[in-house]
C-alpha cells in the first residue's frame, strides 16, 4: 500500500494505492484532481508494479520534480516529495500493509484477559489515598501499592505533558512522541497507534508503528477486530497475559496464528470521545505485562488523545491565521470572516474563477507624477502611504474588495469574492465619501501639494479570481467591464470626479444626482460609451445607512 499526500487549498488529502497506474491532472478522468491554472491537463503519473514505484511527467507545461530535481522519470521511496506546478505531493509506504484488524471469534467474560474500563484509571488517578504509617511486622498496606500505581502513572503523564501537551507540534510528531513515551514505560516489542479517519467514516487509520528491534520494522502486526471494536465502543483497555492459551481465543483465530503471546489495547479517549486505539504486545513472552502496565497504557492514551486533539485545533487555527491574513490584505474584516464561514461550510477551494455581476471602481491622483518631483522619496512614500490608507478604509467600509495598488492609482471591486446586489451603489457611496476624504485631507494638512482625484465606475460582468503565475496567485477581476471603468477614469473623468458607465448609472437610477457628460470615444473600444458624472447622492441617507452583505450571498463566495 502506498500514499500521496497533499494540500488542496488549506485542506489535507490523502490518496491510498497498492498497484496500478495514477494519474495527475486537471480533467476530471485523472485519479487525483488538481484544478490549477499550473497543472497540465494529464500533468503526471505513479506507478506502482513488480519493479517498485515510479513518476513519470507526462510532457506536462510546467514540468515534474523529484526532491527539488526536475524529472521526466524516476524512482520513488518513502518520503520523496513530488513538485507538479504550485503543489507538494509526498509519497510514503502506507502503513495498512503494515497493521492488520482481523476478524475473530467474539469476546467473552472467561480468565486470562483482564478488561479495564478507562473509568476506572480516572479514578485510581483522582482517589489514590494518602499512606498509612505501617508498623513494624506488618506487611506494606494495599493503600500504599495504590499510591505507587498512581505516582507512576502520574510521572509518565508528566512527561508526556511536558513534551507532546505543552510544545505546540504537529500531529505527526506527537504521535510518535506518544508511541516513544509507551515503550520506555512498558516491556512492549512492537506497537501502534490508529487514529479514526476523519471526515466521519470512522475507519480506523494506522499513524504510526514502533518495533524496539528495528530489523523487525517490515513485520505485519495483528490485532483482533472484536477487541479493536469493543475498545472503541465500550471504552475498556485489554490485556491479554498469554493469547496463545487465553481459552477465549481458538485455534483459528487471528492472535493464535500470528503467535501473539502477549497483548494490550487502550482506546485514545478524551471524556466521551474516543479517536482511536493503542496497541501494544510481545509475540516472544508469555505474562510480560501487569495491571499496572495496562493503567499506565490506558492514562497515556487518554493524554494522547487529548494532544491529538489540541494538535489537530492548533493546525486548523494556524490554516485560518493565514487564510484571515491572506485575506485581509484586500478585504474588510467582516468580509472575510464570512469567506472563512461559508469556506468552512462547503469545504470547498476559494478562487476559482467564475463570472460575477460588479461594479469596479479606479481612482488616480491627478498630475501625482509632477507632484512626486518636487519631493524626496521618502516625501513620497509618506504621502502615499497615508493617502492609500485612507482610501483602502473607506473601500472596507462599503465592503469592497482591494484588488491592486498601482503606484498613486487604487483599483476596488464591489460584488466579488461574496455577491452584493447594490455593488454599484456601493461603488458610488465610496467613490463620494472618498472624495470627501481627500478634501479634509487637504485642509488638514499645513505643508504639502493639495490632491485631486479621478475616479471612474463602471458595472458589469467580469471574470472574478484569483489569476497569475505557478509561483504568485493575486484575486482580481478581467474583462471589458473593467477596462471600461479604467478608460472612464483616465479618459472621462476630470480631478476631483466621480464618473461612472451608462451600466452603472441605469442600476442606480435616480438614487443619484447623474449629470450626463455625452459619448466618448476611449482607447479599446469601437463604439462611443455613454458617461456621467455623480454629483451627489439624492433622497437623503448616508454611508451609515448601508445594508451589510445578506447571510445568504455567502453561498457563492470565491476567494483566494
Amino acid at each position: 500500500m502506498y500514499r500521496l499526500t497533499y494540500q488542496d487549498g488549506d485542506t489535507p488529502q490523502t490518496f491510498t494505492f497498492s498497484s496500478g497506474e495514477v494519474v495527475v491532472g486537471r480533467t476530471p478522468e485523472c485519479q487525483i484532481i488538481l484544478r490549477d491554472p499550473s497543472i497540465s491537463r494529464n500533468h503526471a503519473k505513479v506507478i506502482a508494479d513488480d519493479d517498485g514505484v515510479r513518476v513519470v511527467d507526462l510532457k506536462s507545461k510546467n514540468g515534474t520534480q523529484v526532491n527539488g530535481v526536475k524529472v521526466m522519470e524516476a524512482a520513488l521511496t518513502t518520503g520523496d516529495r513530488i513538485h507538479l506546478g504550485k503543489f507538494e505531493i509526498t509519497f510514503t509506504d502506507a502503513l495498512e500493509s503494515r497493521v492488520v484488524l482481523d476478524d475473530d471469534k467474539p469476546l467473552s467474560e472467561e480468565a486470562g484477559t483482564i478488561v479495564r474500563s478507562v473509568g476506572e484509571v480516572s479514578r485510581l488517578l483522582e482517589e489514590a489515598p494518602a499512606p498509612k504509617e505501617p508498623t513494624d511486622q506488618r506487611p506494606v498496606s494495599a493503600d500504599v501499592e495504590e499510591l505507587a500505581k498512581a505516582n507512576r502513572i502520574l510521572k509518565v503523564l508528566t512527561k508526556l505533558s511536558k513534551e507532546a501537551l505543552i510544545s505546540v507540534r504537529p500531529v505527526d510528531e506527537v504521535l510518535h512522541q506518544v508511541i516513544d513515551i509507551v515503550f520506555e514505560n512498558v516491556p512492549a516489542d512492537r506497537g501502534f497507534l490508529m487514529l479514526q479517519e476523519e471526515g466521519g467514516s470512522g475507519r480506523l487509520m494506522p499513524m504510526v508503528v514502533k518495533h524496539r528491534d528495528p530489523s523487525g520494522g517490515q513485520d505485519r502486526i495483528t490485532i483482533s477486530k472484536t477487541i479493536a471494536d469493543r475498545v472503541m465502543e465500550n471504552r475498556v483497555a485489554i490485556l491479554t497475559s498469554d493469547a496463545m492459551v487465553d481459552p477465549r481465543f481458538g485455534a483459528g483465530d487471528s492472535i493464535r496464528f500470528h503467535g501473539i503471546r502477549s497483548a494490550m489495547c487502550a482506546p485514545l479517549w478524551n471524556e466521551n470521545q474516543v479517536i482511536g486505539i493503542i496497541h501494544v504486545d510481545s509475540p516472544m513472552l508469555t505474562n510480560c505485562f501487569t495491571e499496572n502496565d495496562l493503567d499506565v497504557l490506558t492514562a497515556l492514551a487518554n493524554y494522547a488523545a487529548v494532544a491529538v486533539e489540541r494538535a489537530r485545533l492548533n493546525q486548523k487555527i494556524q490554516a485560518e491565521e493565514k487564510k484571515r491574513e491572506r485575506l485581509g490584505r484586500f478585504l474588510s474584516p467582516q468580509v472575510a470572516s464570512r469567506i472563512l464561514a461559508a469556506s468552512d461550510k462547503q469545504d470547498s477551494a476559494l478562487g476559482d474563477p467564475e463570472v460575477r455581476e460588479v461594479s469596479v471602481l479606479f481612482a488616480d491622483i491627478s498630475g501625482f507624477t509632477s507632484v512626486s518631483e518636487k519631493m524626496t522619496p521618502s516625501e513620497v512614500a509618506l504621502l502615499l502611504n497615508d493617502y492609500l490608507s485612507r482610501m483602502t478604509d473607506v473601500i472596507f467600509k462599503y465592503e469592497g474588495t482591494l484588488d491592486k495598488y498601482m503606484g498613486d492609482g487604487i483599483m476596488a471591486v464591489f460584488g466579488a469574492p461574496l455577491d452584493m446586489p447594490d455593488h454599484a451603489a456601493r461603488a458610488i457611496k465610496a467613490a463620494l465619501e472618498m472624495q470627501d476624504r481627500i478634501a479634509e485631507w487637504n485642509a488638514e494638512r499645513r505643508e504639502g501639494p493639495e490632491l485631486r482625484v479621478r475616479m471612474g465606475i463602471n458595472s458589469g460582468k467580469a471574470v472574478a479570481g484569483e489569476i497569475g503565475s505557478v509561483n504568485k496567485m493575486e484575486y482580481t477581476v478581467l474583462g471589458d467591464t473593467v477596462n471600461t471603468a479604467s478608460r472612464l477614469e483616465s479618459a472621462v473623468a476630470k480631478p476631483g470626479m466621480v464618473v461612472v458607465g451608462e451600466r452603472t448609472q441605469e442600476i442606480v437610477g435616480d438614487a443619484f444626482d447623474c449629470h450626463p457628460l455625452g459619448a466618448f470615444n476611449v482607447k479599446g473600444k469601437e463604439k462611443k460609451i455613454l458617461a456621467y458624472e455623480v454629483r451627489s447622492r439624492l433622497g437623503g441617507g448616508g454611508p451609515e445607512t448601508v445594508a451589510p452583505v445578506p447571510p445568504e450571498a455567502d453561498g457563492g463566495a470565491t476567494g483566494p
